[in-house]
């Protein structure tokens, strides 16, 4: 069974390197070729290989990078993502032989990417698999197991996990601990528990019920040991892989390295990642609070006037961007997917405010794609963000930047010009992302009051937290 999957997958990707190879019969024809691939991908099989390691929400396909990847880079490039996520372009560049750095301030996310872009030597994976009989030894023997109590966060997905699956779940984690000096395959084990949460999270049984925690791991596990083995046949030789746990704001990598970056920042006010992760990263040793605090873009922020969070959003990604002019060689191809999403019945047209930026960092805007984006097989719930189309920009660097990512005064600046610009729109047709819902002309005015005390507000909201 595993054997049909893997020939159906290599299928599916030998198919679209046969469409990418018909879209560039010439290496100068490559940004012509942007024009000849269909980008919303329908039907396209975009879960293979180590892309089915772990659910995440809001991520990007691996079609787009790969296009990427396969059009400007050559073997042995370096490939960078400064918001990495479950590593959907480290991932492809792994697969494609091309070198790549990763960068993301969630733990969880960083620990995924690792483990979905390395091969790992047989002889550990056989460690492995003795080590799975071992725990099922030691969970069917009842007498000796021990009872373990975690003190979970105070919402109602706790009650999900009863104390069988806390005590069956710390079991786990407990005897994979025993792998810690062997990294690789430690960090496998990791994932396939972090999964196995993810799966308890989203199950429909209830409390539990009917949950067999260890099988459900040990098939997770076992399906990602039987996929790196296969990848054996696709990548001959390791790339250079560097994940970074940092701050997209400010990249702890080299200046000028890469030709290429193709990247998904998070969407301003459409997901909490610490609250879809926390779970996961309470079992994980990982401290969420601490993600929590420095998410980018994130629900939670500035409740009582949403449009201090946009400030503060686009402060954040114009940071990121004279990070990504920085560690991009003159010439290489910046590429930014992004949706849009509302703040209190208003749109939220966040490509605009990425090309906006672009000339003031020296970067030529080579092209605007538009896609849509099938809601029917999202991760995760299609509401979160409303969100069912996105834009792919594509940016070239034309020259270097005597700007620091640490001038808040360039910042506010830049970031202030947009706000004005958003309020004048705002003043002019308010209410451009009602979506069907009935709110008072009264409520509406309110927005524009909201962004005129969000721009008084700039220079404070701007400012890096803890620095």
């Amino acid at each position: 069974m595993q054997e049909i999957l893997f020939e159906t997958e290599l299928n599916v990707i030998q198919e679209y390197e046969n469409l990418l190879d018909s879209c560039y019969p010439a290496k100068q024809d490559k940004y012509d070729a942007l024009n000849l691939i269909d980008w919303d991908f329908k039907n396209f099989q975009t879960q293979y290989l180590t892309h089915r390691f772990h659910s995440y929400p809001a991520r990007f396909i691996p079609q787009i990078p790969k296009a990427f990847i396969k059009l400007f880079t050559n073997e042995d490039d370096f490939v960078i993502d400064p918001f990495c996520g479950c590593g959907t372009t480290i991932a492809e560049a792994f697969l494609n032989g091309r070198n790549s750095i990763g960068n993301d301030f969630n733990p969880l996310a960083c620990l995924i990417t690792k483990v979905k872009s390395r091969l790992i030597p047989e002889e550990d994976l056989i460690i492995l698999g003795k080590k799975l009989i071992e725990i099922k030894r030691y969970i069917d023997s009842d007498h000796r197991r021990t009872e373990y109590l975690k003190k979970l966060p105070r919402r109602n997905i706790s009650n999900l996990f009863n104390r069988d699956i806390i005590n069956e779940l710390c079991l786990i984690k407990e005897s994979l601990e025993e792998l810690r000096d062997k990294t690789e395959i430690y960090e496998l084990g990791l994932v396939a528990l972090s999964t196995t949460i993810w799966s308890i999270i989203e199950s429909e049984n209830g409390h539990g019920n009917g949950i067999d925690v260890f099988a459900n791991f040990y098939k997770k596990i076992s399906n990602m040991m039987d996929t790196i083995r296969e990848i054996r046949n696709i990548v001959k030789k390791q790339p250079k892989v560097k994940v970074l746990h940092g701050d997209a704001r400010f990249l702890e990598i080299d200046s000028n390295i890469s030709n290429l970056i193709v990247t998904s920042p998070p969407y301003v006010n459409a997901l909490d990642y610490y609250r879809v992760h926390m779970y996961n990263m309470l079992w994980l040793g990982m401290d969420y609070n601490g993600f929590r605090r420095h998410e980018i873009g994130g629900h939670s922020h500035f409740i009582a006037n949403r449009f201090r969070l946009l400030s503060e959003y686009l402060a954040d990604m114009l940071r990121s961007m004279i990070e990504m002019n920085r560690v991009l060689r003159k010439g290489g191809i910046c590429v930014i997917a992004i949706g849009n999403s509302s703040l209190e019945y208003e749109r939220i047209e966040s490509y605009k405010h990425f090309l906006a930026f672009a000339p003031y960092l020296n970067f030529n805007t080579i092209k605007t794609i538009f896609r849509n984006i099938d809601t029917t097989r999202k991760y995760t719930s299609k509401n979160i963000g409303k969100i069912d189309d996105e834009y792919i920009i594509v940016l070239e660097k034309t020259n270097d930047i005597n700007i620091n990512s640490r001038d808040n005064g360039f910042v506010e600046e830049i970031v202030t010009k947009q706000m004005r610009e958003f309020e004048q729109k705002v003043q002019k047709s308010p209410g451009s992302s009602l979506r069907g819902k009935k709110v008072s002309e009264k409520r509406l005015k309110q927005n524009a009051e909201r962004i005129a005390e969000a721009i008084k507000s700039i220079p404070q909201d701007i400012k890096i937290k803890g620095l």
